[in-house]
């Protein structure tokens, strides 16, 4: 039986062969590189000249460890989703791959003989964007199994978790809720939809998320021959039951976040990091602040970094190639985040959004990077190998863009280059 070689092992002693094969110094790989891909990304100087469009290139030789080319690679650019590179690195790095998103129920005071609660349910989210209308159910089927069939008290919804605003700073008012912009709301599930399983989100202002999760445990309770009495004048004790736990960790909302850009998904990992910070009540501002700490751990600078989400929806979002190429390298460096995050990332050819690009050429099936295109803006930053075995690290920004898919064109000839 032959001993499986774990995969960030496999990647290390290819790139260890090819330097090895070379015989050369540190100087002289370095200045290979350069030369080999200077060459190769001559041939869209002219074209990135004359276009109307800004864009910013950073390129880095991770088997040599050296810069190979760079093209505007320190101007401040719309990163779109490739933000989502920065809100996964900074979580794997910091909160690990099976850091817990815990949504759990609880009942307080006391249950008297007459199977009364003379208390209060308090479910309290954590901000697990994978909650479902099962696992609603699951809630209510555990607490229909202790007994009680009257509650005397009140069916509470926590969702301090982060601060009260349900979208994005910098979301265009005009395009939420909608599917690419849901709720953000800790305490929610079927993303905040107005039915299980609706495509369909509320238009009415009054309407919220954990307001609706509560009516609907309610309901169920209640189709479960468990009568509510809402004793408005109940008041929560400090000793609390648990009777409901649902837990789901990064390794979990990890994939589709990168593999489908799912927003929400990494809004709430965002948020997660911003916990670090405050516990209770986390801000944009405290999760920003935390990836800019990795960001200067990774050796850049965040003087041409400002963070407004974790998705790259926001139109405050704003970074450079350098700092992306910056913490590509850092994961790189660090296997724990590197070997989840590389095979978290869409493959060119093959699947997520980058399964209709680079369908053939040397790129197929080996470009791993995230992609990003908002209005006026189109990015694709990750990884890729050269025919002669290194791994490249790359960030490509085109922002002002008529059409996104001039910005697309344009990066998958880049990576059929590069992986020539």
């Amino acid at each position: 039986m032959h001993k499986k070689i774990p995969f960030i092992a496999v990647l290390l002693m290819c790139c260890l062969n090819a330097a090895l094969m070379r015989g050369q110094t540190p100087e002289e790989a370095s200045t290979t590189a350069q030369a080999t891909v200077g060459e190769r990304m001559a041939q869209f100087t002219d074209e990135l000249n004359a276009a109307p469009y800004m864009t910013g290139i950073s390129i880095w030789d991770l088997t040599d460890d050296c810069a190979v080319y760079s093209y505007n690679s320190y101007k401040v650019l719309r990163p779109a989703s490739t933000q989502k590179l920065l809100t996964a690195i900074s979580a794997l790095d910091l909160l690990g791959l099976k850091h817990e998103y815990k949504t759990q129920a609880f009942y307080d005071g006391t249950v008297e003989a007459d199977s009364i609660l003379h208390g209060n349910i308090t479910i309290v989210g954590n901000f697990d964007p994978m909650l479902s209308y099962d696992d609603i159910r699951d809630l209510v089927a555990n607490f229909s199994a202790l007994g009680i069939k009257i509650i005397d008290g009140k069916i509470i919804g926590d969702d301090r978790m982060k601060e009260k605003e349900l979208y994005g700073s910098g979301w265009c008012w005009d395009d939420v809720p909608c599917s690419s912009m849901p709720y953000l709301s800790p305490l929610m599930f079927d993303r905040g939809k107005m039915s299980p399983q609706s495509a369909t989100y509320s238009d009415n202002p009054a309407f919220h998320p954990t307001q609706w999760l509560v009516h609907v445990v309610d309901s169920l309770l209640q189709n479960n021959g468990i009568r509510h009495i809402d004793a408005s004048n109940n008041i929560e004790t400090n000793i609390r039951y648990c009777f409901y736990t649902c837990t789901r960790t990064i390794e979990d909302v990890l994939q589709n976040m990168m593999k489908n850009s799912d927003n929400l998904y990494a809004e709430s990992m965002f948020y997660q990091l911003g916990n670090i910070v405050t516990p209770r009540g986390a801000t944009y501002k405290n999760a920003a602040q935390i990836i800019e700490s990795v960001i200067v751990n990774a050796g850049a600078s965040i003087s041409g970094v400002k963070i407004a989400d974790g998705s790259g929806v926001s139109l405050y979002d704003y970074v450079t190639p350098d700092v992306e190429v910056a913490l590509l390298r850092h994961a790189y460096r660090n296997s724990h985040i590197f070997q989840p995050l590389y095979q978290a990332l869409p493959i060119a050819g093959i699947d997520g959004t980058l399964s209709s690009r680079m369908q053939q050429g040397n790129a197929y099936n080996n470009v791993h990077a995230k992609t990003g295109t908002v209005t006026g803006v189109s990015a694709l930053a990750g990884y890729v190998t050269m025919a002669n075995g290194h791994l490249l690290a790359f960030s490509i920004i085109n922002n002002g863009l008529l059409s996104t898919s001039t910005g697309k064109n344009l990066q998958d000839r880049i990576c059929q280059a590069l992986a020539e």
